[in-house]
């Protein structure tokens, strides 16, 4: 059911691409844009989500005429979990391309080590230059996490938002549907993807917290002594611990299959209602769980930034860290090769600045 006047649809589709659009707009000029590997991160994020989405499409069409799925939750079942899939895998070649930089740093410093130990340093101006580049790199799972987020989130906005936004581009007029009669149904879009958008971002966030704890930590837990987060009032935190990374991947299954659930809603006559209320308070249940659960623990000392700061080979001391293998071994304050740095340690004083 179509109605107004061209007027009308221009402020309605012009208001709900705003409200639809803007969240993402904001984040990947103010955040993703301005460095060249975010926006790499971003694209690629992105790209993972078109794989789940094709891969969620695939599966209906070549189960439906096997085994007849019917209602909306045929298509949303598959969709959450090729996106749950997708995000992990992600995370997983992020991981991995991560440890390729960080080794490439390692073996440049150890070169530049020996030909300083041996009188031999053709170029000493490049010890400042791989520093400076570093120092530029920067990648942390909160950084990434945002950018990941970003493009996830802002892929399906597209295709959840802006398919209905161009069809409202035509002279037909404003489209009402029975589950909202009183509200436009580009304008209820709208709304669902600003609240999906915000939802994308911190299921990324949840998921960079889940796989790097299940990355560092053995199976059945462990912990990192570097950081002992204050109680909270309310709520309580994951842990830096394995479990506490499942516990993260966990809530992102069951926060989307809630989002998913609480749109179907829609079918129904004034459905709406309740769709309309129920997504914008999970949206803010989730920010308040990411809040209370891991914020304050998100990024473990050795896996901050803070790292890319330090020599490759300087060990957090007093602490653990995880080897090759997967497991946890204790390390020394200073490495055998080089002597205590001198002038208060780096790592204490991101201790004090992080209380």
């Amino acid at each position: 059911m179509t109605f107004g006047s061209n007027f009308d649809t221009a402020a309605t589709v012009w208001g709900s691409a705003a409200i639809g659009f803007a969240p993402f707009l904001c984040f990947f000029f103010q955040i993703v844009f301005p460095k060249s590997q975010l926006l790499i991160i971003s694209t690629t994020s992105a790209f993972f989500f078109l794989l789940a989405a094709s891969f969620a499409s695939l599966f209906w069409y070549i189960l439906n005429p096997v085994i007849g799925l019917g209602g909306p939750w045929s298509a949303l079942i598959p969709g959450i979990f090729f996106q749950f899939i997708f995000r992990a895998a992600f995370v997983a070649l992020y991981h991995k391309v991560e440890s390729v930089i960080e080794l490439s740093f390692e073996k440049t410093e150890e070169e530049q080590q020996q030909a300083i130990s041996g009188g031999d340093d053709p170029n000493p101006a490049e010890h400042t230059d791989l520093q400076a580049a570093k120092n530029k790199l920067s990648l942390n799972d909160a950084a990434c996490g945002l950018a990941a987020g970003t493009g996830f989130g802002g892929l399906h906005a597209l295709l959840l938002f802006g398919s209905l936004l161009a069809s409202e581009t035509s002279d037909v007029g404003i489209l009402y549907q029975p589950s909202c009669p009183k509200v436009p149904a580009l304008l209820v879009s709208a709304l669902n993807t600003f609240c999906f958008f915000f939802l994308d971002i911190f299921w990324m966030l949840f998921t960079f917290f889940g796989m790097r704890r299940r990355l560092i930590f053995p199976r059945g837990g462990g912990s990192l002594a570097d950081i002992n987060p204050l109680s909270r009032p309310f709520g309580h935190y994951f842990g830096n611990t394995r479990s506490g990374g499942n516990q993260a991947l966990i809530t992102v299954l069951l926060t989307h299959a809630m989002a998913a659930g609480f749109t179907t809603f829609n079918v129904f006559q004034y459905g709406c209602v309740f769709s309309l209320t129920t997504l914008p308070a999970l949206t803010l249940a989730t920010a308040y769980i990411f809040w209370s659960a891991v914020s304050k623990i998100y990024m473990p000392l050795p896996h901050s930034n803070v790292r890319l700061s330090l020599p490759a080979s300087f060990s957090y001391g007093g602490g653990t860290t995880p080897t090759a293998a997967g497991g946890i071994h204790p390390l020394s304050s200073t490495t055998p090769e080089r002597p205590p740095p001198e002038g208060p340690d780096l790592v204490e004083q991101f201790r004090n600045n992080d209380d």
